[in-house]
């Protein structure tokens, strides 16, 4: 068996050497068994401390829009309601051809019919909160009574539009033209 304290007693650069090794394992158990976990267990947590400051400075700025956010809402509900008043339900379309009628008569034209055209329902209808209903009005009607009837069509309050008009001249009267006209308006659909 070799006696290392007289080995190093003849040459203390190998105590030295064997000090120095020792001293570098260690520093390498030290650093791989306790500080490296240490170290990686602080970043995590600096980490998750960053997101949580982020988070709370985003939930205190929510915070301070939140009457502005009330406010939007309120606005948003208003209009809401004043569209629902603009669209008619599927049960009011009676009321709604009735209404074109009137809009029709009190414009002198003379109508012949007022119908609503059946349209297919497409994929992207179905998802929809209104669905779009063309009505047909086949009417005799001058120019200038033509005019008036588009005129009071666009003051009504509702949304609807010419989406097709057909003007004919008609031999027996001249001054009062077959007119076709396409009115597209458009419906609340119930529960949407």
């Amino acid at each position: 068996m070799i006696d290392l304290r007289a080995e190093f007693k003849k040459d203390p650069k190998k105590m030295l050497i064997v000090a120095g090794i020792g001293t570098v394992v260690a520093l390498f158990v030290y650093f791989n068994m306790l500080l490296r976990p240490q170290v990686a267990g602080l970043f995590s947590t600096v980490g998750k401390m960053s997101k949580m400051k982020a988070d709370l400075k985003k939930a205190e700025t929510d915070i301070a829009k939140i009457n502005e956010m009330k406010a939007n809402l309120a606005s948003y509900d208003a209009k809401i309601g004043r569209y629902g008043d603009l669209l008619p339900s599927e049960t009011g379309i009676p009321a709604l051809l009735e209404s074109l009628a009137d809009m029709a008569r009190g414009s002198s034209m003379r109508i012949i019919s007022i119908e609503p055209v059946e349209e297919k329902e497409g994929a992207s209808q179905k998802s929809q909160a209104y669905k779009p209903i063309p009505i047909k009005i086949s009417a005799k009607a001058g120019y200038h009574e033509l005019g008036r009837f588009f005129s009071t069509l666009e003051n009504s309050g509702r949304f609807m539009k010419i989406a097709d008009i057909r003007v004919k001249s008609s031999a027996s009267s001249p001054k009062k033209h077959d007119v076709e006209l396409l009115v597209l308006t458009y419906i609340l659909l119930e529960g949407k």
